[in-house]
């Protein structure tokens, strides 16, 4: 038996009908359901026991997180003070961080930063109340994986948390994968590196290196943006074309030989991106 957790935006107090909410009535039910995407969530029906390290100094936020996440399976360490993560990752590595970006001592962009630094494996997803375009910009520049600004739609944040998780481990399960090359450039998945026509290699993230995996799979050819959205985060959202602006521009700033170049990586205005490069374009097993 546990209370029925409806939908409701959380972010700004406790809604009538949110868990908590229920709990305080106490009203019962025999099952937990979100829907997303069309697709009935049961408690517990998260396959894997995911650990997330949920950063945020409003108690009322981090209690109704918590509750929210481990409805569906995940395991849920709180934090009030940012200055407590690497110990706390020391003891009890996450699988993914989940930060408030206004945070005493610490922001969540310079918290992100520090994060990646140390773990560049773990993925950061940011949640704020401020809408403006600066701050995601920001926190995708940073490092971030995904943004979500507050109040927020209970089976949006766990679409987005999962949509994040699996990129990571398909990026995991490429570790000995797929060399894909398009002319005098290479992207191989395992290493989640980009090799220029230079001969120089980057370092690229797994949201990067899906972008760029569905350009090269596709080179010459205009990829939408709705098929970049689609291929790399798995959901659509307003923000979306922000976010693929700013990878975009991100993936300009690594690869191209000067970051204002469109050399390799064309806009076509209104319609998408086209990776150009020689003609041959050879995908190896590893």
């Amino acid at each position: 038996m546990c209370p029925r957790v409806f939908p409701g935006k959380v972010g700004t107090g406790i809604a009538n009908n949110h868990p908590l909410a229920a709990q305080r009535r106490g009203d019962q039910t025999d099952r937990t359901v979100v829907t997303l995407g069309g697709h009935a969530l049961r408690k517990g029906e998260t396959q894997m026991k995911t650990h997330i390290l949920v950063v945020d100094n409003d108690p009322l936020h981090t209690k109704l997180l918590t509750f929210l996440l481990e409805q569906y399976g995940y395991s849920v360490a709180a934090l009030a003070d940012p200055r407590a993560v690497p110990e706390a990752l020391r003891h009890h590595p996450a699988d993914l961080l989940l930060t408030e970006l206004a945070l005493p001592y610490q922001d969540g962009f310079s918290l992100c930063t520090s994060l990646k630094r140390a773990h560049p494996d773990t993925p950061v997803v940011l949640l704020s109340t401020r809408r403006d375009t600066a701050d995601l910009v920001r926190g995708f520049d940073q490092g971030a994986d995904d943004y979500l600004t507050r109040p927020y739609e209970p089976a949006e944040l766990l679409a987005r948390l999962q949509a994040v998780l699996r990129r990571y481990r398909r990026a995991e399960r490429h570790r000995y994968g797929v060399l894909v090359k398009v002319g005098a450039t290479a992207l191989d998945l395992g290493r989640l590196t980009y090799t220029a026509p230079t001969g120089q290699a980057v370092l690229v993230t797994p949201t990067e290196m899906r972008i760029l995996e569905c350009l090269m799979r596709n080179a010459h050819a205009v990829i939408t943006r709705e098929r970049l959205i689609e291929q790399t985060w798995g959901y659509d959202s307003e923000s979306a074309d922000n976010r693929v602006d700013v990878y975009i521009r991100r993936l300009r700033q690594k690869i191209e030989a000067h970051p204002k170049d469109r050399n390799l990586i064309r806009t076509i205005r209104g319609v998408g991106y086209v990776y150009d490069g020689d003609t041959t374009i050879e995908m190896n097993a590893g």
